[in-house]
């Protein structure tokens, strides 16, 4: 039975969405080694329960400072002994057969050194988890098979193919990191595929303001330093007509108040993080390379 390590980065996560996703892993039916929580510097330092935390099994890591996924995912990568390494977000909830299912795939298939399933919303009917899916969420298809790189919400690999990489590049933060590693490690001689048979659930809450914080992030915005506010701006706004014109042709009327909302919100907390940034002090860089021993 081959051993595998779990690493789950979390930054402001709500304590129970932490909970239900130590849950789901220590739930899988393919036994997990170790679980490495590690708090990306959140200003209200993580917890872990203490049932889950007797189970020996569980390590919480507190970085001293916010890194973002790339670097919190290295910093726990740097942690695991394992062979293979599953790196799985908070909010996120394998199905009780996913770990197994990874395994399984993966084993039998030297060529693949990064797998991963589809993920569903927890309430799909929803209108906020339906414009999340559709715009803010990766495609699955139907079939199982070689794909262009693994969703970041829950992804299995080979330490090897890690090793080779030299983990996630700690410069793009939460913006490509997921493409860039499996775009490398494919550079070093692996593929990565998508298995159709098993599924995570996701448990985020469907809120404008948390579609706005993503669009921030996937648009690699989080002050003027990074390029003009005039800029993010005008780049949001052509993006909010385009889609509600797709909107309108393919008749997803709903959709189109929820379009109007982010990007007033998006705005909203540009804005704000403009004004913050002038009396931000400079942080100390940390090492985030990652060390195999």
């Amino acid at each position: 039975m081959t051993n595998v390590d779990v690493v789950i980065p979390v930054y402001n996560e709500r304590r129970e969405a932490i909970e239900a996703t130590l849950d789901a892993c220590l739930r899988q039916t393919y036994s997990i080694s170790h679980i490495f929580v590690i708090d990306d510097g959140s200003p209200a330092p993580a917890t872990v329960p203490q049932r889950i935390a007797d189970t020996g099994r569980v390590t919480l890591t507190r970085l001293p400072q916010n890194l973002k996924n790339a670097g919190a995912r290295n910093a726990g990568l740097a942690k695991c002994t394992s062979p293979l390494i599953a790196c799985v977000n908070c909010e996120v909830l394998p199905a009780p057969d996913w770990l197994a299912t990874c395994v399984s795939y993966i084993s039998e298939r030297p060529e693949v050194g990064v797998c991963y399933t589809r993920t569903v919303p927890e309430h799909p009917d929803r209108l906020l988890s339906r414009w999340r899916m559709r715009f803010q969420e990766n495609r699955f298809g139907p079939e199982t098979g070689k794909a262009h790189f693994a969703t970041g919400h829950a992804a299995l690999f080979r330490r090897e193919a890690i090793e080779k990489v030299g983990g996630y590049n700690i410069h793009l933060g939460n913006v490509s990191e997921d493409s860039d590693i499996c775009e490398r490690i494919s550079v070093a001689g692996w593929d990565t595929h998508f298995i159709a048979q098993s599924y995570c659930i996701s448990i985020q809450h469907d809120t404008v303001a948390e579609f706005a914080k993503k669009e921030l992030s996937r648009n690699a915005w989080e002050s003027p330093k990074d390029y003009p506010l005039s800029r993010f701006i005008l780049q949001r706004s052509k993006m909010l007509i385009t889609r509600m014109g797709r909107n309108v042709v393919k008749c997803r009327f709903l959709f189109l108040p929820v379009d109007v909302a982010v990007w007033a919100v998006t705005i909203r907390m540009a804005i704000s993080k403009s004004f913050a940034a002038r009396n931000r002090p400079v942080s100390q860089s940390v090492d985030t390379s990652v060390r195999f021993d």
